[in-house]
C-alpha cells in the first residue's frame, strides 16, 4: 500500500549528480531552486558520485532545504555490487531526481534506492516516473535538461530563477574595488584549459574599443592566471584588474567574488566557472566558445549571449573577431 501525502513528506528529497565542478554545480542551481520552491519544507540531499563543488562555500548561497551535500568519492572502477551497497544504505526518499546520464548507474540507482518517485533524463526519459509535460526528449543544454526533471515532477511549469546574493560586507568591499560611475566590463580571460581560452590579443582589441566608448574594461585574474597576472596585464594595458589569487580583505573569496561581479555591466568570459557565476550572480555574460558547444554549456544568465568559433569557420577560439564580442556588449547594454 502507498504512503500517505503526509507521510511521504517525512521524507527527504535526493538530487544525485557526479563529479561536479563549479560550473556544473551552478548549471544545476536551478533544478535545486525549482525543487525547493515546489516542495516547499521538504529538506533536500544532495549525492555526489564523487565530488561537487556544492560541498564548499558555494553551499551558504543556496536555499535552506538543502540539508545534506554528501561526497560518495566512489572509485571509477568501483563494481556494481559496491555502489549497490552504498545505495542501501541511503535513507529513504519521497522523490529522487538523477541528473547522471549513465544508464548503467542510473538503472541501479532506480532499482536499490527507495523512493516513492525517480526522475531521470536519460534519453527520451527512459526509467523515468515521467516526464515534463509537451516533451519527448531531453533538452540538450545540461542545465535545462536538469531542470526539466522538476517540471516532470511538479508537472507544470518549474520556476528555478534567481541570483546568488553576498553579504553586505562583502559588496562595501566590492564597491571599494569597483566605485560607482563607470560602467565596467568584466573580461574572464581563462578556464581550465588552453583550448578553451580566447587569445589575449583579441581580449586587447575589445578593450580597445570599450574603452573608446568610455566603458571601463577589468581583468577578472583568478588561480589558473596567478603565474602569469604581470604579462596578462601587460598585453592588456588598457583594461583595469582585479586579481583574485592575492588577498583583496577579510570576505570570503568566493563571496567577494559574487559581490565584485554583480558590479559589472556585462562580462565577457570563455567557457569557464567564471562565466557561470557571473551569470548565476545575476550579470549578463557573453560567451566564448571554441571546442566545447554552447548549446550544451551556456551558462545560465538574465542575458546571455554565445559566440561560437564554428560560426566563423572553425573550433579554434582565434577565429573569433572581438568585434563580434564589442557588437554583444553594446547591445546589453543598450537593453539595460
Amino acid at each position: 500500500m502507498s504512503r500517505t501525502l503526509t507521510e511521504m513528506h517525512d521524507r527527504p528529497t535526493a538530487v544525485l549528480v557526479d563529479r561536479e565542478g563549479l560550473g556544473d554545480v551552478l548549471l544545476k542551481l536551478p533544478l535545486l531552486r525549482a525543487i525547493a520552491r515546489g516542495f516547499p519544507g521538504r529538506p533536500i540531499w544532495w549525492i555526489a558520485n564523487h565530488t561537487t563543488d556544492l560541498a564548499g562555500p558555494l553551499r551558504r548561497f543556496m536555499p535552506a532545504e538543502l540539508a545534506v551535500v554528501r561526497e560518495e568519492r566512489a572509485r571509477p572502477d568501483e563494481p556494481a555490487s559496491e555502489m549497490a551497497k552504498r545505495l542501501a544504505r541511503l535513507p529513504a526518499f519521497s522523490l529522487a531526481f538523477d541528473t547522471r546520464t549513465r544508464i548503467q548507474t542510473v538503472w541501479l540507482a532506480r532499482r536499490v534506492l527507495r523512493t516513492e518517485r525517480f526522475f531521470c533524463c536519460l534519453p527520451g526519459y527512459v526509467l523515468s516516473a515521467a516526464r515534463p509535460a509537451g516533451r519527448l526528449m531531453r533538452p540538450r543544454h545540461i542545465g535545462r535538461r536538469a531542470l526539466s526533471l522538476a517540471q516532470a515532477a511538479l508537472g507544470a511549469k518549474a520556476e528555478g530563477s534567481g541570483a546568488l546574493i553576498p553579504t553586505q560586507a562583502a559588496a562595501d568591499r566590492a564597491a571599494a574595488l569597483l566605485p560607482g560611475g563607470p560602467s565596467y566590463v568584466g573580461f574572464g580571460v581563462g578556464s581550465r584549459e588552453a583550448r578553451k581560452n580566447w587569445p589575449l590579443s583579441r581580449f586587447a582589441e575589445l578593450s580597445r574599443t570599450l574603452s573608446g566608448r568610455k566603458l571601463a574594461p577589468v581583468l577578472l585574474l583568478g588561480p589558473q592566471e596567478r603565474d602569469r597576472a604581470e604579462e596578462i596585464r601587460a598585453l592588456i594595458p588598457g583594461a583595469g584588474a582585479i586579481d583574485f589569487t592575492t588577498p583583496l580583505g577579510s570576505c570570503e573569496p568566493l563571496d567577494l567574488a559574487v559581490a565584485v561581479l554583480r558590479r559589472f555591466s556585462v562580462i565577457v568570459a570563455n567557457d569557464s566557472g567564471l562565466g557561470h557565476l557571473a551569470g548565476a550572480a545575476g550579470r549578463p555574460v557573453v560567451s566564448l566558445f571554441g571546442p566545447t558547444d554552447p548549446r550544451r554549456w551556456a551558462p545560465f544568465a538574465p542575458l546571455q549571449r554565445s559566440i561560437w568559433a564554428r560560426t566563423f569557420g572553425g573550433d579554434a577560439m582565434a577565429l573569433i573577431p572581438s568585434e563580434a564580442a564589442a557588437r554583444a556588449v553594446i547591445e546589453f547594454l543598450g537593453s539595460s
